[in-house]
């Protein structure tokens, strides 16, 4: 298979300053993952190189395949229901978002806001925080205005994920990513993906994402976003970090089942992951899978060719992943888009570029698929 015109995308990415590195992995049917490397962890000659053990910030990939696949677990096991809303799990929600719902949530037509500063809540305001800080941020969230009527449309939104690892925790007993960890990660032997806060004293391995204003430091082995970094865990929507290896096990384990293969060590049934991923809501402006992103009617991240069937989601430091049920392709891409300044101009590029890849693979995976 000439990767060529790939390697050359990804190699102009690099030349370009838009990333120091970047990690790519494809699966195609049931052929053995194709893994291919590029560049450095910085952009000094002498940085570690992208490998296989370097671990990258995945970002808001948090929100599928931790969130995610934690309430689906819950769901299976009857202790939560998609249709419950908020008032059932937090007996202090304002009357305006008592009938958000877990279907809401995870299909952003929750009609929350898509960001506030909880960070300066905790930190800036040097308020003393009576609660745990993911409780006393949920509460925060749970009283701020909404930002849009219930269910009328999507706009993606990190507070409704962080209301998830809450109900999650609320349900389960654990912390997210102790739960997830528990019941999904370490049944499938992935040992290297994990919640920041576990693995940052070994910082080799990490992908460093830039600057942090804020913090006045370098992002190594901490998470890029403020709002996870200051509520510390695994707050729902961001904190996950994995090498490529890894990302790739679960991703496939998650292709498998939707096709009905049986996974060693998977622990979710497929009916189960079956309503998540085939889920389309009432409204037709909501185009949300629960917890996936499905690619968009123009100009979407995986480009023109994968199928109506994809699921997949984009993280903001630089990384994706898009799965073709119908073709059986998986496409990861790993990199550090934020480092080492987050620059505006650039979310356009890294853009443009993913629309690029996505196009040449799924060009050059179109004959095995078809042929398969």
């Amino acid at each position: 298979m000439d990767l060529t015109i790939i390697d050359n995308i990804i190699q102009k990415g690099i030349a370009s300053g838009l990333f120091p590195g970047a990690a790519l992995g494809l699966v195609i049917q049931n052929m053995s993952p194709l893994k291919r490397f590029y560049g450095r962890h910085t952009f000094t000659p002498w940085s570690r190189s992208i490998d296989s053990y370097s671990l990258f910030d995945l970002a808001s990939l948090t929100k599928p395949l931790c969130t995610t696949m934690a309430t689906a677990l819950l769901v299976q096991r009857g202790l939560i229901d998609l249709r419950q809303s908020l008032k059932d799990f937090f007996p202090f929600v304002a009357r305006d978002k008592a009938k958000i719902t877990i279907q809401h949530l995870l299909t952003h037509s929750s009609g929350l806001k898509p960001w506030m500063p909880l960070y300066k809540y905790l930190y800036e305001k040097a308020l003393k925080v009576p609660d745990s800080p993911l409780d006393f941020v949920c509460k925060i969230i749970l009283n701020a205005p909404l930002f849009f009527k219930t269910g009328q449309k999507a706009i993606y939104s990190d507070l409704g994920f962080i209301l998830l690892a809450q109900i999650i925790q609320l349900r389960s007993g654990l912390e997210l990513w102790s739960f997830v960890k528990r019941d999904l990660f370490d049944p499938l032997g992935l040992s290297c993906i994990g919640s920041y806060h576990e693995q940052r004293e070994f910082l080799a391995p990490f992908v460093p994402t830039g600057v942090c204003p804020f913090r006045k430091r370098m992002c190594w082995g901490e998470v890029n976003d403020l709002n996870a970094w200051a509520i510390g865990g695994m707050p729902g929507h961001a904190g996950l970090y994995s090498c490529l290896d890894d990302l790739l096990v679960l991703l496939r384990a998650i292709m498998d089942c939707c096709l009905g293969r049986k996974v060693a060590g998977w622990t979710i049934n497929q009916s189960t992951l079956d309503l998540f991923v085939n889920y389309r809501a009432e409204h037709p402006s909501i185009n949300w899978a629960l917890g996936f992103d499905r690619p968009s009617p123009k100009s979407s991240s995986c480009g023109h060719f994968f199928s109506r069937n994809s699921i997949g989601h984009l993280g903001y430091t630089g990384t994706s992943f898009w799965i073709d049920l119908d073709a059986g392709v998986i496409v990861v891409f790993l990199s550090a888009r934020t480092f080492p300044f987050d620059k505006p101009e650039d979310k356009e590029k890294m853009k443009s570029l993913r629309i690029a890849l996505h196009n040449e693979i799924r060009k050059l995976t179109h004959s095995i698929t078809k042929a398969g």
